[in-house]
């Protein structure tokens, strides 16, 4: 039964280390498909404002239509009536929708300035955090790494944590092991 411990003790830090450097590549893994998810997110905001946009300038060409039946309506009612379509009350209700429809083209047209500037604004915002989820993944990564070379370092037989090594046929490490109790004898593997 002690060589079953004595084989775990001496398999935990390259365990507990690769465990680590597996954490790490995982990391990196998550990094990059939570950047593309932010990419593709991005992609979508601005599909969804070229969509908004065009939706505007839909509105303002059905406004722009309307202002033309309607002042064509008001010349042949007046040519109609015997009066000259393009002058007098016919040509002030021409000049009432022409104003009415040119400010509610003005405000369309605004609201596609503004889809697009959001649009854009979030946009290079999920750029952004897709870079972030990148450099943010690199840098755990990397710790990652560190935490595997330090925990190897403490663990792997021959290291010395507590600062003291025999030798002899085996050495003896001055820790307490959960296992293995204090200066612990490990075989020597040369």
């Amino acid at each position: 039964m002690t060589w079953a411990i004595t084989a775990v003790k001496i398999a935990a830090p390259y365990i507990a280390a690769g465990s680590q450097v597996i954490g790490a590549f995982q990391t990196l893994q998550a990094g990059r498909a939570q950047s593309e998810m932010y990419k593709l997110q991005a992609k979508q905001m601005q599909l969804k404002t070229a969509r908004d946009r065009l939706q505007y300038e839909q509105q303002a060409n059905m406004v722009f239509e309307r202002v033309l039946m309607t002042n064509a309506a008001a010349a042949a009612r007046g040519y109609a009536g015997g009066v000259q379509g393009l002058s007098g009350s016919a040509k002030l209700i021409q000049q009432r929708n022409e104003k009415v429809g040119g400010r509610d083209i003005e405000i369309l047209q605004e609201g596609s300035r503004s889809a697009k500037s959001f649009g854009d604004v979030e946009s290079a915002m999920l750029r952004s955090a897709a870079d972030q989820a990148i450099t943010g993944s690199y840098f755990d990564a990397i710790g990652k790494i560190g935490t595997a070379a330090y925990m190897y370092n403490q663990l792997a037989p021959g290291s010395s944590p507590s600062g003291t090594v025999s030798g002899g046929s085996g050495f003896a490490i001055n820790y307490n092991d959960p296992f293995m109790g204090t200066g612990v004898k490990l075989p020597r593997y040369e």
